[in-house]
């Protein structure tokens, strides 16, 4: 334990596989977070309490070894601890009490507050304490005072038989029974889990030594299980799942409570049972340390693929079986794309997986994959290669051997109903069923090299399946993010079916940072896209969603995660051709100005915004110009309002290098302010150890089309474009609108002159002359500019025929 003065603490934190075990006794590395209730036995069962906090000083030596344990958080990355702090005491009346009974004196919560959460966490990213649903699986901090000693819970010393050794693994065989989530919490505490299985050889082995250790009769758990609502199987230990001994007529069908797998001691056979049975358990820890040496890449060459084969990475595929006469067996798959000279497609990650999935006919139909098992075998590629990644579908692998006709399993890429199970896995009879297939073989360096159309080239327009997408390469929150994609006329993406999920998927592995989705859960039910819209489809990270409040992002997998909605992610995707507007909270009151002249009014957040960036001005006839139409020159107050202005401006870079900042100078007391009520708070400086100390009156500030960073320039002799800024609902005064009127209200009244003269010219010289100068003002004409997203343009033009007309020779 790390010792405090009088106190020692542990920190319990979830165990990444692959990482290198450590043997100091500062934390423990466990396989899964726990519940509050259930943190608080663990540091029981240890003879500790769950961490209290009595003031400023202990909290700070804990975050001092929180920061050494993990080091500084990202504000996107949720690091979350439970702490002893709760109210689920009905009796005390809501009030705050310490699990230890430590007089609660003293709290450091954030502003966020709840009345629906009763525990309470350390938030390592923001140093606060944020209360949360009790029920959320976390890590947590246990204390013990100095000089007690640590009680070693029983289920740990449950030694009898020992660690077991088989090829490159230990097992220990429970003497005791305990449910499946029990049995995989006591494997953590020797970091180990719940055993996974690879081949018959292991099962034999495992079988065998149980029977020597078990009476007749007796079920082990092993870690193979399903989440709630789930029905996808997965070991615990995260090994890839490449092989299964199913009992007859196992698994049961599909159903939406979370299931957990058993071995029958006597015939080693699986079947699934609920998870709260009481079995006895096998833990099992990997021997072997290292990583596994990368795949050398291959070397770039010029190469293409024939007519009809679709170009990915270094190979080239085609489905076949678009008409039911072409389907085929599995063996005579392969021998039709070994004429080809392919073979059926591995799947050797998920960023194939994904492009497969986008390559999928409109037609539904399965198609058949090289991956295939002998009866009781491995599932193996037809190409050499090890398995490293599944994508199996709900319930599946089955065990379709067994029979005279069917010998072996084979699989097949689901394309059917439900949609929701697009790109699946399922095994099926290898000659008992015709399917469609998927050929797969390496780009041919006879043929011309074409352009690869995936993974989407982050310069080109982003566009699959009639929608546009358009991604804002820029640290924001999710509120931000959103203002920002409407200010684009677009919102926040969402993500309704697997062809979208797999094109996005390729993008963020373009992208390799993750990146704001329009997935929400701010009221602590269930998560919704925006507006409210339920989600038919879903792609979560294994073990997500573990906060029941936050925002959804894509991780660099593609697969969806949750942060706090007040988080800075990297990068956001926007729908840019929404079919309807989205009525949400963050919606904001007021309108923007109608267009008047050459203001075309863009909403963000409380304030409209007008672009002039094709006239240049210098900096005080830009201020003339923002007041003449009731506005104030820019002020940017945070980084999602840069970011805004930034999107703009970008499609501007030719006709201005950059627009003046409505900030100045105040030589009484030497700070830098946006007006007499506003100071300057947050800064985009392009150099951080800008000289302030030369500042004068005279100094002016603009900020770069092309990077969205602000500089210091001279007042005089300089010119930028003019970005004018008004809150929404504002009404011009009435001198603003009388200057802006003006020229209109001339023209009307020299029109009207003009026709007094020509009725007098029809009563005394009886004829009509059209007038050339009618002048009448006709209003302006509107239209929006459709360019594409790589131009990075959302122009608004307004033209009025008097403009036109003004335009020099």
């Amino acid at each position: 334990m790390l010792a405090g003065v009088s106190l020692c603490f542990q920190l319990i934190h979830k165990f990444t596989v692959g990482q290198e075990a450590r043997s100091s006794p500062v934390h423990g590395d466990v396989d899964k977070r726990f519940t509050w209730q259930e943190a608080h036995t663990y540091c029981s069962s240890h003879g500790a309490n769950l961490l209290s906090i009595s003031g400023p000083e202990e909290e700070n030596y804990i975050e001092k070894i929180l920061l050494e344990k993990f080091g500084e958080s990202e504000d996107h990355e949720q690091h979350w601890f439970w702490i002893g702090l709760h109210r689920q005491n009905p009796l005390d009346n809501e009030s705050w009490k310490w699990s230890d009974r430590t007089p609660y004196t003293y709290q450091n919560f954030a502003r966020y507050y709840s009345p629906m959460r009763k525990c309470v966490t350390l938030d390592l990213a923001t140093r606060h304490w944020l209360p949360m649903h009790c029920e959320s699986d976390l890590d947590w901090i246990c204390k013990i005072p100095k000089g007690v000693k640590e009680t070693i819970p029983e289920a740990n010393e449950d030694s009898a038989l020992g660690w077991v050794a088989f090829q490159e693994a230990e097992y220990k065989f429970s003497e005791h029974r305990s449910t499946w989530s029990q049995a995989q919490r006591i494997c953590s505490w020797s970091e180990a889990s719940l055993t996974s299985i690879h081949s018959a050889e292991e099962e034999h082995f495992l079988r065998d030594t149980m029977r020597k250790v078990s009476k007749e009769g007796e079920n082990w758990w092993l870690g193979l299980h399903t989440y709630e609502g789930d029905g996808r199987f997965r070991w615990s230990d995260h090994s890839v799942l490449n092989y299964v001994s199913w009992a007859a007529g196992r698994p049961f069908p599909i159903s939406r409570d979370k299931k957990c797998i058993y071995m029958t001691g006597s015939e080693g056979e699986w079947s699934d049972q609920k998870c709260q049975s009481d079995y006895r358990y096998i833990c099992k820890r990997v021997n072997v340390t290292g990583t596994v040496p990368p795949t050398p890449a291959l070397p770039p060459q010029s190469a293409g693929c024939p007519d009809g084969w679709t170009p990915f990475l270094h190979k080239c595929y085609r489905v076949f079986g678009h008409v039911e006469s072409e389907r085929a067996t599995w063996s005579t798959a392969s021998s039709i794309c070994q004429s080809h000279g392919a073979k059926l497609t591995t799947v050797p990650s998920h960023v194939e997986q994904a492009f497969l999935v986008t390559m999928l006919p409109n037609t539904s139909f399965h198609m058949w994959v090289g991956l295939s098992s002998s009866p009781k075998a491995q599932f193996h590629w037809e190409e050499p290669g090890l398995l490293s990644y599944t994508n199996w579908a709900p319930g599946e692998p089955k065990d379709n051997s067994g029979t005279q006709t069917n010998k072996g399993n084979c699989v097949v890429m689901q394309h059917g109903s439900p949609a929701r199970t697009t790109g699946m896995w399922a095994s099926r009879g290898c000659e008992t069923e015709k399917h469609g297939y998927i050929c797969m073989k390496r780009k041919d360096p006879a043929i011309p090299a074409g352009v690869d159309l995936l993974p989407p080239s982050l310069s080109a327009p982003l566009e699959f399946d009639g929608v546009s997408y358009r991604l804002l390469q820029k640290p924001l929150d999710w509120e931000g993010a959103l203002h920002v994609c409407q200010s684009l006329n677009g919102t926040l993406a969402t993500v309704r079916d697997p062809r979208q999920q797999a094109y996005l998927t390729l993008l963020l592995h373009s992208l390799r940072k993750p990146a704001w989705i329009g997935l929400q859960n701010d009221m602590g039910r269930v998560f919704s896209w925006l507006g409210e819209e339920e989600l038919t489809y879903s792609a979560w990270r294994d073990g997500e969603p573990n906060h029941m409040v936050g925002c959804g992002h894509m991780a660099v997998s593609g697969l969806w995660t949750v942060s706090r909605c007040e988080a800075k992610v990297n990068n956001t995707i926007c729908d840019m051709n929404p079919e309807r507007a989205i009525d949400h909270r963050w919606t904001y009151a007021g309108e923007c100005p109608q267009a008047v002249g050459s203001w075309v009014w863009v909403p963000f957040r409380n304030n409209c915004y007008a672009f002039s960036l094709d006239t240049l001005k210098m900096q005080q006839e830009a201020r003339d110009v923002c007041n003449h139409v009731g506005a104030e020159l820019l002020s940017v107050l945070d980084e999602g309002e840069s970011s805004f202005i930034w999107e703009h401006m970008q499609g501007y870079q030719e006709q201005a290098n950059g627009a003046w900042l409505g900030l100045s100078f105040n030589p009484q007391d030497g700070t830098l302010q946006w007006s007499e009520e506003v100071g300057l708070g947050y800064t985009n400086w392009e150099l951080q150890d800008a000289n302030m100390g030369m500042l004068s009156p005279s100094t002016c500030f603009w900020v770069q089309s092309n990077t969205g960073l602000w500089k210091i320039s001279p007042c005089k002799n300089h010119t930028h474009g003019v970005i004018c800024k008004r809150p929404r609902g504002a009404d011009a005064s009435p001198s603003v609108a009388e200057a802006d009127h003006l020229p209109a209200l001339l023209l009307i009244l020299v029109a009207l002159l003009l026709l007094v003269a020509l009725v007098l010219g029809v009563v005394y010289l009886y004829r009509r002359r059209a007038s050339g100068a009618g002048g009448s003002y006709e209003g302006a004409r509107y239209s929006r500019t459709n360019s594409t997203p790589s131009e990075q343009q959302e122009k608004n033009i307004l033209v009025s025929d008097m403009e036109l007309n003004e335009q020099p020779e």
